[in-house]
C-alpha cells in the first residue's frame, strides 16, 4: 500500500465520522514531529498549522509526565479532543452540542481500528520474494526510524548503496533483504540516510512497523544486502 492510499485510506475515515457526527467542525491525524497525515475532507479549507504548533507544544510537555494519551477541553463555544492512537495522535474539534459518545468512539475504536487494519496491510507488502545477488550480506547495526510513513522504508548510508551498485554492474539499489541473528528475515525498500547525525556509522535505520516483524532491539547486529530481482540476472 502507498503513502498517498494511505492518507487516502485515513481521510475518507476522518469524513465518514463527521458525517456521523455533523457537530464536529475539525478532525486530523498528525504525528509527534508535526507532520499531518490526513484530514476530512471538508477541513481542507481549514488552516490546521493554526493549532498544529500549540499541540505539539502540549505533547512535548506531556512527555516529561510520561506522554498524553486524552486531552479534552471544554469551552464556551465548544471542546476540542487529542487522542493518542499508536504512534500518532487524532485531534477532533466539535460544537457544544456534539455528542461526546460518539466522538470517544470515534477516538477509541473507528479510528484505531482503521489504522490496525492499514498497518497489516503495510505488513504484508514486506513479503520476500525470490532474489539474487552478487553482493553478500554486510553487517550493520540497528537503529529504530520513528515517524509515520517511514512504514516501507530502510535507510543506510549512501555510501554503502554506493559500492553495492558497484558490485551489481551499476544497478540501482532501491529494495534490501535483511536478516537478523535469529534466523528472522524481510524485504523492504532502502534509500540513503538524510540526517548527518546518523551518518558514517554504519547503522541501518529499519521502521517501526519492520521492527516489530523482525524483533530487534536497538544496537543489534544485523545481516543486509540489496535484493535484485531474478529478472535482473
Amino acid at each position: 500500500m502507498s503513502e498517498d492510499k494511505y492518507a487516502n485510506a485515513l481521510r475518507a475515515t476522518l469524513t465518514e465520522v463527521r458525517n456521523i457526527c455533523p457537530p464536529i467542525t475539525h478532525s486530523f491525524i498528525f504525528t509527534k514531529e508535526g507532520k499531518i497525515i490526513a484530514e476530512a475532507e471538508q477541513d481542507t479549507e481549514v488552516s490546521t498549522e493554526i493549532t498544529l504548533h500549540s499541540f505539539q507544544n502540549l505533547i512535548e510537555k506531556a512527555d516529561t509526565i510520561g506522554g498524553l494519551n486524552t486531552f479534552v477541553v471544554n469551552g464556551n463555544k465548544g471542546m476540542f479532543q487529542i487522542s493518542r492512537v499508536n504512534n500518532m495522535y487524532l485531534a477532533i474539534s466539535a460544537s457544544k452540542k456534539a455528542d461526546m459518545t460518539c466522538i470517544q468512539s470515534a477516538a477509541r475504536v473507528i479510528v484505531p481500528t482503521i489504522l490496525k487494519l492499514l498497518e497489516n496491510k503495510l505488513l504484508e507488502n514486506i513479503v520476500s520474494t525470490p532474489t539474487t545477488s552478487a553482493t553478500s550480506y554486510q553487517n550493520l547495526t540497528t537503529e529504530n526510524l520513528t515517524g509515520l510513513f517511514a512504514g516501507e522504508t530502510a535507510q543506510v548510508d549512501n555510501a554503502v548503496l554506493k559500492e553495492w551498485s558497484k558490485n551489481l554492474n551499476n544497478t540501482h539499489i532501491d529494495e534490501i533483504e535483511i536478516e537478523t541473528p535469529n534466523g528472522k528475515t524481510a524485504r523492504c525498500k532502502v534509500k540513503p540516510i538524510s540526517e548527518r547525525e546518523f551518518q558514517g556509522k554504519g547503522l541501518i535505520r529499519i521502521p517501526e512497523k519492520i521492527y516489530r516483524v523482525l524483533e530487534v532491539e536497538k544496537g543489534e547486529q544485523v545481516k543486509v544486502k540489496p535484493a535484485v530481482p531474478w529478472r535482473e540476472r
